[in-house]
């Protein structure tokens, strides 16, 4: 919260606070807006769910939240720009390379936009705001969050890429590169790469290596993203389509190609989840609007799908029973990440800002 004396005051009596960073909404923005999250393996000894986001007009705050898997507990790790008056957070404050003063990124909507290099031990957001009023304007500048140092640092600005809501991303540990796909809203038109390494001149990082127009013209927003590394290609659940396009990553200018589903699969729905399981070596894909309903995918000739959950319990129903907020039921984007151990792999999915943080035990091959 605010430090002044009349937010002391209002704590001191009781009420609510509040703070010029809060938005309409407020802190719990950062699990009701339409933010994801990602697994970092590096940070923890059992790594740690990363949180970041508010966004639009909800929250203006830049903090960085972590739940660690191993104590079971959650911690501020990134307290973010409170120094502002209240004319600089919202729309009354534009930020033309989308960081705070101090160099906090202006938290947009995350949407699926973010992922986690565990080499360089980072939280990966591709895009940035230089506004978060109701008129948001989104920038193709990708912003990065070091785990050892707890600080930020930001990408160059691509003049032709505009990356807007709904978008989502994938990892490529071995070309090193966030691979991404805009959104439909705004005009967004591009599927690019984007490599973290290396420091420019101007004092950005990283460099922009892909740029081809967007493959899902009109059917782009809200859609999850995969690697699948033994076939070297990415995999996207295309929600519009009920089915599974591919990116042969050998030919990435190539159209988008789609496959056929088995007879009986659920209905691929937005808002959801798709992440690897080196296991199963097979996806898993996970919707909030499914409850308790896990799926493991695997992609032949054909897509095939098998149920990975047993029992009646449902994380959803119970997480909204938890919740003293207006929950968003149907998001879950990355706050649902594969988290792989030397005897096990585990599920771990992040609801809301007062519920628990519920995990998955996945069967082995």
């Amino acid at each position: 919260p605010a430090t002044t004396a009349k937010e002391r005051l209002r704590r001191l009596i009781g009420r609510p606070w509040s703070a010029p960073w809060s938005g309409r909404v407020g802190f719990s923005s950062i699990t009701e807006a339409p933010n994801g999250a990602v697994f970092a393996s590096r940070f923890g000894r059992s790594g740690s769910m990363v949180v970041f986001g508010g966004g639009h007009n909800a929250y203006f705050g830049s903090d960085v939240h972590a739940f660690d898997l191993e104590h079971g507990e959650w911690s501020r790790v990134s307290t973010g720009f409170v120094a502002g008056e209240p004319n600089d957070y919202g729309e009354s404050a534009h930020y033309p390379d989308s960081v705070y003063p101090d160099g906090f990124p202006l938290p947009p909507h995350t949407y699926d936009y973010v992922q986690y290099d565990e080499v360089g031990n980072d939280f990966l957001l591709l895009k940035g705001q230089t506004q978060l009023g109701p008129a948001v304007q989104a920038i193709a500048i990708p912003h990065l969050f070091n785990l050892d140092t707890l600080t930020w640092r930001h990408g160059p600005n691509h003049p032709s890429v505009i990356l807007n809501a709904g978008g989502f991303t994938a990892w490529d540990a071995a070309r090193r590169l966030l691979w991404g796909h805009s959104g439909d809203e705004g005009g967004g038109n591009a599927f690019v790469a984007f490599s973290p390494d290396g420091l420019n001149e101007d004092g950005t990082v990283g460099r922009w290596t892909e740029f081809h127009p967007s493959k899902l013209p009109g059917e782009a927003n809200h859609n999850a993203m995969q690697l699948l590394p033994e076939d070297d290609r990415l995999v996207i659940a295309v929600h519009a389509r009920n089915a599974f396009g591919t990116i042969d990553l050998g030919v990435p200018e190539q159209p988008l190609a789609m496959l056929t589903a088995t007879e009986g699969h659920p209905p691929l729905r937005e808002y959801a989840a798709l992440e690897y399981s080196r296991e199963l070596r097979k996806l898993v894909y996970y919707s909030a609007l499914d409850g308790a309903a896990v799926y493991a995918v695997s992609l032949e000739a054909e897509v095939h799908w098998s149920l990975l959950t047993r029992g009646d319990f449902d994380p959803i129903a119970d997480a909204e029973r938890e919740s003293k907020y207006c929950v968003n039921r149907a998001h879950t984007f990355g706050r649902f990440r594969v988290a792989s151990y030397a005897d096990c792999e585990l599920a771990i999915l992040v609801r809301h800002v007062d519920s628990p943080v519920y995990a998955l035990r996945l069967p082995t091959a």
